[in-house]
């Protein structure tokens, strides 16, 4: 049996929320409290444990995650969150200046002198895998990081990784909110 590991990404204000809330279902679903302990009572918990956690020293699952923002707000309340101190310290990857909603900034100026920190930690994680499945991205398409630096990503990755799944998820604008 081989272990089909995901990377997760999630990038700017929208992505690090959803996502923020996604590891929290995840958690709760696999008994991993915040601290990164298995407090379950099922061994099918543990089980495909592997797709979406990394075992750290100490029997501690930690996310397979990259946190990614051009600004450090979003990244300070997800680290502040219930569980907030599950993540790698390391895998947080932001800027200072912020892409003020603009999908060039993200994507051909701010983002692109952030990209190659945010890919050297994607690698590191990956080479860990056993056997990669694929990415899954958690980004917004309406601002200027997620959608932006989102797509820079996604094409980055792509071309690194041409024959693994990249799988998105994305908020579509509405002009209704």
């Amino acid at each position: 049996f081989k272990m089909r590991e995901i990377v997760h990404i999630q990038a700017g204000q929208c992505g690090n929320q959803i996502g923020a809330k996604f590891w929290e279902v995840i958690s709760d679903e696999h008994g991993i409290d915040p601290s990164g302990s298995y407090n379950g009572d099922s061994d099918l918990q543990l089980e495909r444990i592997d797709v979406y956690f990394n075992d750290a020293t100490g029997g501690k699952y930690v996310p397979r995650a990259v946190l990614v923002d051009l600004e450090p707000g979003t990244m300070d309340s997800v680290r502040s969150s219930p569980f907030g101190q599950i993540f790698r310290p390391d895998n947080f990857v932001f800027g200072q200046s912020g892409a003020g909603n603009n999908w060039a900034k993200g994507h051909y100026t701010e983002g692109a002198e952030l990209v190659d920190s945010v890919l050297d930690v994607v690698r590191k994680e990956a080479e860990n895998c056993d056997c990669l499945q694929g990415f899954q991205l958690c980004h917004s398409l309406g601002g200027g990081t997620g959608s932006g630096m989102g797509t820079l990503l996604i094409s980055k990755i792509r071309e690194e990784y041409p024959d693994r799944i990249m799988n998105t998820f994305s908020v579509v604008p509405s002009p209704k909110v």
